[in-house]
C-alpha cells in the first residue's frame, strides 16, 4: 500500500541462510497476579522518567557482554540493536512483526533491569500529540529524550542522548554513528486517533497486522527518521522502545475487543519476508531494496535463527514459533507473548 512512499527509509537483504535452529525455550509461565501498570509518557511520574533515561544512558555507555559477542556489538545498547538487526528480515512485513516486537520490548525491560531500573515501561500515547510531535513533553531535555537532531547527520544535541555512539547501522553496516532523529510534524498526523481505530478495525490478526504496520507504525517512524529513517537499526535511537510500546498497546487494544478470547490465539502470516516482496513499504523486494542499504554480512548470517523455528519446517507462522533473544534472555514462543496477563508476561496500559 506505501511502497512508493519512503524512499529514506529502510531496506532488505537476501534470503536468510538460517545456520542453526533456535533452541527450545526454558521460559517457565507463571500467574499474573499483580499486572505492572505502563503509563504513557505524559503520565509518568517525574522521578521513573529520570530513572528510565538513566538506565537508558547506562546501557548506551556498558560494554557489551555477550559471548560470543554479536557482530558489531561494543556496549550493551549495541547488542539490543544487533539483535533487531539479525532478526530484521524475519520480524517486517512477516506476521513476527507484532509478537516479536511484543517479546523484545521484555528483552529491553530486563536491560534496563541490569542498569538498576525497576519502574514500569512506558507508551508514548502518541494520539495526543499526533500533528504536533515536536512540542511534545517527549521530547524535554530533562525528562525526555531530546529534541530534532541538528547538523547535516541530524545528530541529537540535546538531553540525555547528546553526544552517544551507536555502532549497529545503517542497514546491515556496523559503523559507528550518532543517536540521530528528525521530527517532521505533518506525518506524525496519522498517529492520530481517527488512524489508530482505523487500524483497530480488520476482523482478523493478517488485517489487523496489515492496518498496524502500514499505519500508525510506519507514519510514527517516518515522522521520526530515527537512526537516518533505518527501520533495520532504529532501535539504536532510545525512542524506539517509547513507540513500539505503543505500536504494542495498538495491537493488544485489537486483542481486547474479542471478549471470547479468541484474538489471544489467533496468529498468522509468513515467518520470514518474501524476498520478491521484501519490506512492504519499500519498492522493489529484496534485491532491490538491498543495492541501497546492503546484504546481511557472514557474521549477522551466522547469528540469524532458523525461521521456521518451531514452525515444523514450514513458512507460516504458528503459536509454537520459537523467538531468541541471542542469550540476553531465554527464547519464547509466540503463544507465550499473546496474552499481555498470561503469566510469561504480565502488564498492563493505564
Amino acid at each position: 500500500m506505501l511502497r512508493s512512499v519512503l524512499l529514506v527509509f529502510l531496506a532488505g537483504g537476501l534470503t536468510l541462510g538460517a545456520p542453526y535452529t533456535a533452541k527450545t525455550t526454558t521460559v517457565t509461565s507463571t500467574t499474573c497476579t499483580t499486572p505492572q501498570k505502563r503509563p504513557s509518557w505524559h503520565d509518568m511520574t517525574e522521578t521513573n522518567k529520570k530513572a528510565y533515561l538513566a538506565a537508558n544512558r547506562c546501557l548506551l555507555t556498558s560494554p557489551a557482554k555477550l559471548k560470543p559477542g554479536l557482530p558489531g556489538a561494543k556496549t550493551r545498547w549495541d547488542e539490543l540493536v544487533s539483535l533487531h538487526q539479525i532478526h530484521a528480515l524475519q520480524i517486517h512485513t512477516t506476521g513476527q512483526f507484532l509478537p516479536y516486537h511484543r517479546y523484545y520490548l521484555k528483552i529491553f525491560e530486563n536491560l534496563l533491569q541490569e542498569c538498576g531500573y525497576n519502574g514500569p515501561l512506558a507508551y508514548w500515547d502518541e494520539t495526543r500529540d499526533a500533528g504536533k510531535f515536536s512540542s511534545s513533553p517527549v521530547f524535554d531535555t530533562t525528562t525526555g529524550f531530546g529534541g530534532s537532531g541538528k547538523g547535516a547527520q541530524n545528530c541529537v544535541q540535546d538531553g540525555p542522548f547528546a553526544n552517544l555512539t551507536v555502532n549497529i547501522g545503517p542497514g546491515f553496516k556496523s559503523q559507528p554513528r550518532c543517536v540521530n532523529r528528525r521530527i517532521t510534524n505533518a506525518l506524525s498526523g496519522q498517529c492520530g486517533s481517527s488512524y489508530v481505530a482505523t487500524a483497530l478495525k480488520g476482523d482478523t490478526y493478517e488485517k489487523a497486522l496489515d492496518a498496524i504496520y502500514s499505519g500508525p507504525h510506519l507514519f510514527g517512524h517516518m515522522a521520526l527518521a530515527m537512526m537516518d529513517g533505518d527501520s533495520i537499526t532504529s532501535s539504536g535511537d532510545p525512542l524506539f522502545f517509547l513507540h513500539h510500546s505503543f505500536v504494542d498497546k495498538m495491537w493488544w487494544d485489537w486483542q481486547s475487543k474479542d471478549t471470547t478470547g479468541k484474538r489471544l490465539k489467533e496468529i498468522g502470516g509468513l515467518n520470514a519476508q518474501d524476498p520478491a516482496v521484501g519490506f512492504s513499504e519499500f519498492p522493489g523486494g529484496m534485491e532491490v531494496e538491498s543495492a541501497m542499504w546492503g546484504k546481511p554480512t557472514a557474521a549477522i548470517l551466522a547469528a540469524t535463527p532458523d525461521p521456521a523455528s518451531g514452525d515444523n519446517g514450514g513458512k507460516l507462522l504458528t503459536l509454537g514459533h520459537i523467538m531468541s533473544s541471542g542469550g540476553i534472555i531465554p527464547n519464547a514462543t509466540v503463544a507465550e507473548v499473546m496474552d499481555i496477563k498470561g503469566g510469561y508476561l504480565c502488564y498492563e496500559y493505564v
